[in-house]
């Protein structure tokens, strides 16, 4: 799953290139993207990932999703107060050592989660749900 197929500025994703890269996975990656619907989105491209899309809302990025071969990378940062309030949050239990071990840089706390199965969707759900909530 780690190859990422997005890697040449000329090969911009779109929905059919994603589905073909992402395959059984498409469907998660549209669904996330669903949560996310009152964000703005935009593909941007760097030389050292390639293609990616960030999910924001002007002022901070929810979260940039990767596209990789069978799967996708989520990446973003969260804030000292957003992290307080996910680690007391007692239905993300299975996420706080992810959370509480997450480095601090300049943007926030970073945290990346490797989709690679429809079975590690649902928690990174749960967890987009409340952060989304709480940045209200």
């Amino acid at each position: 799953m780690n190859a990422r197929p997005f890697l040449e500025k000329s090969n911009q994703p779109n929905d059919q290139t994603l589905q073909a890269a992402l395959g059984s996975l498409h469907a998660a990656y549209q669904d996330l993207i669903a949560l996310a619907d009152s964000y703005q989105q935009a593909w941007t491209f760097t030389k050292s990932s390639g293609w990616m899309l960030k999910i924001h809302d002007r002022k901070k990025a929810l979260f940039y999703l990767i596209p990789l071969r069978g799967g996708f990378k989520i990446s973003l940062a969260i804030r000292a107060a957003e992290r307080e309030a996910l680690l007391r949050d007692d239905e993300l239990v299975d996420l706080h050592e992810k959370i509480s071990s997450s480095k601090k840089y300049s943007e926030g706390f970073a945290l990346q989660f490797d989709i690679a199965s429809p079975q590690e969707l649902p928690l990174l759900v749960l967890f987009m749900k409340k952060l989304i909530a709480i940045r209200g």
